[in-house]
Order: C-alpha cells, then structure tokens, then sequence
C-alpha cells in the first residue's frame, strides 16, 4: 500500500489535504451561519414584539391624552360653577343685609326707646307701633 502511496505526487497530497481543510472549515462556518440566522430570527421576533408594544403604548398614551384633556375642561367647567355660586352667594347676602336693615333699625328704636316698666309690654307697644296696629 505504500507504493501505490507513492506512486502519487505530493502536491495532490496536499491538494487533497487543503481541500479537506476547506470543506472542515467551510462546513464549520455554515454551522456557524446556520446558528447566526437562528439568533436573527428570535431577535426579529423579539423586535416585532417591541414594535407591537410601543404601537400600545403610544395608543394608550393618545386615550390618556384626551381623558386628561376632558378632565381640565371639567376641571375648568366646575371652577366656573363654583365662582358663580360664590358671587351669587355674595349678591344674595348682601340682598339679604339690605332687606334686614330696617330690622335691625327697628330693633335698634326698640333698645333705645324702652322705657320703665316691664321690658316685654314697653317692646310690645313699639312693635305694634312699627306694625302700625
């Protein structure tokens, strides 16, 4: 078997020898190839989903936008009220201080007008006096 060995040049030998080398090294990086297309798949995947996250996101984002915004407008619709209840609360007493005036002017004669006696008859007649009865 050597001679037959022999009877071979040595540079098919190694022609032989480097095209095994390359078809081991060419087999090993399609391996390689192989696993690298497998990782870019599943981060394809996982970006798809990220993307598909963020789009909620952003949708969300947009439905919380507007229900902020409703809510300053009814924010801002409910001070409104609440200043016209006040300034018609402040209209009405004053309203109510004008029309208790002469009351409290008529209850003011009634403490500077009591004279002797009894206090209950003496405030009697100058009611019925201001009630012209």
């Amino acid at each position: 078997m050597s001679a037959w060995l022999k009877l071979v040049p040595a540079w098919v030998w190694m022609a032989l020898a480097g095209l095994a080398l390359a078809a081991m090294a060419g087999g090993v990086q399609q391996v390689r190839v192989v696993g690298l297309q497998g990782e870019l798949e599943s981060e394809r995947g996982a970006r798809l989903e990220d993307a598909g996250k963020l789009g909620a996101c952003r949708e969300t984002r947009g439905t919380l936008l507007v229900q902020v915004a409703e809510q300053n407008t009814a924010i801002a619709g409910l001070r409104s009220a609440a200043q016209s209840r006040a300034e018609a609360a402040k209209d009405a007493q004053q309203q109510a201080r004008q029309g208790a005036e002469q009351d409290y002017q008529a209850a003011n004669r009634l403490q500077q007008e009591r004279t002797g006696g009894d206090a209950c008859i003496a405030a009697e007649a100058v009611i019925d006096r201001e009630l012209g009865l």
